[in-house]
């Protein structure tokens, strides 16, 4: 028995790729670098729409998702002139286009799971992406490296702003490895739309961090390392109190300081020792923001991780996830993918909609599926199209509505790596477990 694969012609793939990203739109982005270039067998713009959709056909190589694209009947291009084209290009078209597209996607009436008491749920984390082995990578990107190695592929990190409630980047940066992530979340948080409540991680606690707070009107949610003292100044009825928080260094630093709240809470771990975390949040009222459901609240941030790992394992789908062999195109490429994984969070928060259905429980992996197998089903007269447009969507957000992740699962095992030279026990050895049940530690218990 033979199976056959659905195949999607040039002009089924334009028609779909031309409702996200119409060509005048792409053309715009590529005016952006004002720079008069004569026409060229390849043109920018539909390079430039070949880089966004290249993750459908993450097998394949560039010159094979260039004919996608377009027209019959022209002739084929050499990979070293896609290769220049891509230098002519640049970067600057996506970081257009990022600008001018991206946004958020929840609505407060049709998304209410994703705000908390009307603020918008956004976390902030980074992430590594491995790129080619090549000098030019290796000298500008740098690679990772301990006491006993270096790495054996350079990185490129990337910081970005995740809605929480519908797994959509909003903004990242791009940059090397060597650049940290506090260094690269400051430029994020200047940029964070005013009415979000933030959550972080321990890492990007900062009283820089609390001031932008306070100039982009957004609340924070954050955890804090051990080090940083919060001395208690009064208890609230919650079991959190109320602290401040002061700049390292400058004159006046009582007069700078910055009313925060402080949840402590702790658990016991595999061994049976008490363990225990803070947080820390801008969120002042205990009555209309309960210490229980901001400890609760905290552990969403987690959904970023996810939304990382459906990029880099699902969305990509090769081994290797950045192929360009210099910096000038490794940005490219990530720029375009993290473009790629938002046009497809957008088609599946319409299908969310239409099934009356939370988006995230949706899965990345079937859509991907779905939408190649929609594809073709497009029409190929031109003609045709106009009059199965509204049919063919509506299709399309049907069998997307029906893609259900599996219910997921508590966790086994308590927190371990399994690597070498690690504090963390090995996970075979340990009995199987279950979450442990976090408590609030009252502030009345707490000494001053």
């Amino acid at each position: 028995m033979t199976h056959s694969t659905p195949t999607v012609t040039d002009h089924q793939f334009r028609h779909a790729f031309g409702e996200l990203f119409p060509t005048r739109l792409l053309k715009r982005a590529v005016a952006c670098r004002r720079q008069a270039t004569r026409d060229r067998l390849l043109p920018l713009h539909i390079l430039l729409a070949t880089l966004i959709t290249w993750f459908l056909k993450a097998d394949a190589g560039l010159p094979a998702v260039i004919r996608w694209l377009r027209r019959a009947g022209h002739a084929a291009l050499a990979g070293p002139s896609i290769y220049r084209a891509r230098g002519r290009l640049g970067w600057a078209p996506l970081r257009w286009l990022r600008r001018r597209v991206v946004r958020p996607l929840a609505d407060r009436a049709r998304d209410p799971s994703a705000f908390y008491h009307g603020w918008r749920l956004l976390a902030i984390d980074g992430t590594t992406f491995t790129v080619a082995d090549s000098h030019a990578n290796a000298h500008s990107l740098a690679r990772a490296k301990n006491q006993h190695r270096v790495g054996g592929y350079p990185l490129v990190r990337v910081v970005g702003l995740c809605e929480v409630g519908t797994h959509a980047l909003i903004d990242w940066v791009v940059r090397g490895y060597q650049r940290s992530e506090v260094d690269l979340a400051r430029r994020l948080l200047r940029r964070v739309p005013a009415g979000t409540l933030l959550l972080a991680d321990r890492n990007f606690h900062s009283f820089q961090l609390w001031r932008l707070a306070q100039a982009g009107c957004y609340q924070l949610l954050i955890r804090v390392q051990r080090g940083p003292k919060l001395p208690m100044h009064q208890a609230l009825a919650d079991g959190s109190y109320l602290s401040a928080i002061y700049p390292r260094r400058g004159p006046d630093k009582k007069d700078r300081a910055i009313v925060v709240r402080v949840i402590r809470y702790q658990w016991t771990d595999a061994r049976g020792q008490r363990r225990e975390s803070r947080l820390v949040t801008s969120l002042l009222d205990a009555a209309a923001d309960p210490a229980a459901e901001l400890m609760e609240l905290y552990h969403r941030r987690w959904e970023q991780e996810l939304v990382f790992g459906q990029i880099k394992g699902q969305l990509a789908g090769r081994p290797m996830h950045i192929r360009a062999k210099d910096p000038l195109r490794v940005c490219q490429e990530v720029e375009a993918l993290l473009l790629g994984h938002y046009t497809v969070r957008w088609v599946m928060l319409q299908a969310a909609r239409a099934a009356g259905v939370e988006v995230v429980t949706l899965s990345l992996t079937g859509s991907l599926r779905v939408l190649e197998v929609r594809l073709a089903r497009i029409p190929e007269r031109p003609a045709e199209v106009k009059r199965w447009r509204a049919r063919w969507w509506a299709e399309l957000l049907r069998a997307l509505g029906q893609e259900h992740l599996r219910p997921r699962s508590r966790r086994c095992y308590p927190r371990a790596r399994k690597v070498t030279r690690s504090r963390w026990p090995v996970k075979k050895d340990q009995q199987a477990g279950t979450i442990p049940q976090l408590e609030i530690i009252p502030a009345a218990a707490q000494s001053p």
